[in-house]
């Protein structure tokens, strides 16, 4: 059996072929179950659909207006995957995210095949796909894991380029000097995905690098000039017919208000700096119990100076992590380019773990991540049906398979540790997570999904509006879930209370969409014109009505 396992990584699809088979199970088979939730899968469904409608795929818009807030890429790829599955549809508008995060896992196998070892790479590869963040945002309809798949194709290219490739002797591998190039074209896409944020974090990470190695002749040799000029070309390719069009009002918005003012000012997600130290650790779980001990095992091998492959991992996180904390606006999903920099690590230490090659670590770094993944699991296994029986009882029957998975896997785990079987502890950890993630998107999300999405309550206003008939929202920031759900263009957004009033004055028959409780101030109001609730639902959280003249 063992020399079987030890053919698997000496044979070259075998390791990748595990994976695509893991990914296809973990990410599509349930990719459609559920609707388009808040808060970006309606917005970047909706823009992609106008894209498509108006023929115009050089400026998005949205609700009939210009949209600015992204570069065109993505919507490019769900534009392309409703051509491919017939429409639009979750599953389409989905796919480009699962598709990528494959391709990013794949990634992360081949980099810690050429910095370490196959056997290296392929736990890195489960790691990355098993954790919490990653597996969420590659179900769903998210620009973060298209970025993500970008920036870890640019690190691969440095990694060729460079010399960290290291054949079988383990030797470095000289690539050919053209290899930078495929650097500078992933930029390209990944600034087109998202912006400037796309090359920055690469180009940071690898001169960072390469002065901490104190590497001035690497930096010459990176060919920033016409690397730089090649990654302008390609941008230039969309953004200047985008200006031709836009004009310096969309070069406003898309640069100094969605780019410098959001990172700099926080236009939007305002938290303080130290927002990342516990938000990270929780998207990053089960395996943030492993990675303190990656990095001490990382720097404890260090003794004549650093690996240049562990520091190469090492600047990735830390520059990702550091950027992104000195910006106000912050959201947990900002931080998914760093996580195949945190699952190399982690998978390099659970390789050497498994093998027993460890020698510079005090046995606390070995049993007290384990008693803590262990005291979580036992924790939410116990807590998660406590918490349903007091809040939903009728769904309690639901919570059962996940706290039998949760108490079930870590008493296991307590188990295999203290036999000390520790290739079986690995496999029980990513069976645990990918047994829990596939219940959740199969029989979780489509439970609650009647509270969530949009498009109940939108069904009930596209049966009752006409052709021509007007559509407003009033009191709500969000309009994408009821402008996909209804696919009316443009519906007015209201702010104030004088023009929702002189809407409803209208002698045409016009809707309105409110939380329940504006209706209810609204109903106080003297004088007010009629205002008939024609139907009441939950949408989010939020107790929403749809309110008409007549």
């Amino acid at each position: 059996m063992k020399k079987k396992l030890s053919n698997l990584w000496h044979w070259p699809w075998g390791p990748l072929g595990l994976l695509i088979a893991f990914c296809f199970v973990l990410y599509f088979l349930n990719l459609g179950q559920w609707d388009l939730w808040n808060p970006d899968e309606p917005r970047y469904a909706q823009v992609a659909r106008e894209m498509v409608r108006g023929g115009d795929w050089i400026l998005m818009h949205f609700n009939g207006k210009i949209y600015g807030d992204k570069p065109p890429l993505f919507f490019w790829l769900i534009a392309f995957s409703s051509f491919i599955w017939n429409g639009f549809s979750s599953f389409s508008v989905r796919f480009p995210s699962a598709v990528f995060g494959t391709l990013t896992v794949l990634l992360t196998f081949l980099i810690g095949k050429r910095l370490y070892s196959p056997r290296a790479g392929f736990f890195a590869g489960l790691i990355l796909a098993t954790s919490l963040e990653f597996i969420y945002l590659a179900t769903r309809a998210n620009i973060d894991a298209t970025l993500t798949f970008f920036t870890t194709a640019s690190f691969f290219c440095f990694i060729k380029w460079y010399g960290l490739t290291k054949d079988e002797r383990g030797e470095a591998i000289q690539s050919h000097q053209l290899v930078i190039y495929g650097f500078y074209i992933c930029l390209a896409l990944a600034t087109l995905t998202k912006g400037p944020v796309g090359f920055i974090l690469p180009l940071l990470v690898c001169l960072v690098y390469l002065i901490l190695q104190r590497d001035w002749n690497g930096i010459k040799r990176m060919r920033l000039l016409s690397g730089m000029i090649l990654f302008i070309l390609i941008v230039l390719a969309w953004y200047g017919p985008a200006l031709l069009k836009g004009g310096k009002e969309y070069f406003d918005e898309t640069i100094m208000l969605h780019t410098v003012n959001r990172f700099a000012k926080g236009s939007s997600h305002i938290r303080p700096f130290y927002y990342y130290f516990y938000n990270f650790p929780a998207d990053f779980l089960p395996w943030i119990f492993f990675l303190p001990a990656a990095i001490a095992y990382g720097f404890s091998t260090q003794r004549e100076g650093f690996r240049k492959e562990f520091l190469f991992l090492f600047v990735w996180f830390a520059v990702i992590f550091i950027f992104f904390s000195f910006s106000k606006g912050k959201r947990g999903l900002y931080l998914l380019p760093l996580f195949p920099a945190v699952s190399l690590m982690v998978g390099k230490w659970w390789d050497d773990y498994i093998s027993g090659s460890i020698k510079h670590l005090h046995h606390r770094w070995f049993t007290i991540p384990f008693h803590m993944l262990m005291g979580l699991l036992l924790g939410l296994g116990v807590g998660i049906p406590w918490t349903v029986s007091t809040k939903f009882p009728s769904y309690l029957p639901y919570s059962l398979p996940v706290a039998f998975l949760l108490v079930g896997g870590g008493t296991a785990l307590f188990i295999l540790h203290r036999f000390k079987h520790r290739a079986a502890l690995f496999f029980l950890i990513i069976g645990i997570m990918a047994g829990g993630f596939f219940y959740t998107l199969r029989a979780i999300f489509p439970l609650i999904n009647p509270y969530k999405s949009a498009r109940f309550i939108s069904q009930e206003i596209t049966s009752r509006i006409q052709h021509g008939e007007k559509l407003a929202i009033y009191g709500i920031p969000v309009i994408a879930p009821y402008s996909y759900y209804t696919g009316i263009i443009p519906i007015l957004e209201i702010e104030k209370r004088e023009e929702l009033i002189q809407l409803f004055q209208s002698e045409q028959r016009v809707f309105c969409l409110m939380k329940y409780r504006d209706f209810s101030v609204l109903e106080k109001v003297e004088g007010r014109p009629t205002m008939a609730l024609i139907v009441r639902r939950t949408v989010g959280g939020d107790d929403m009505v749809v309110v008409s003249n007549r």
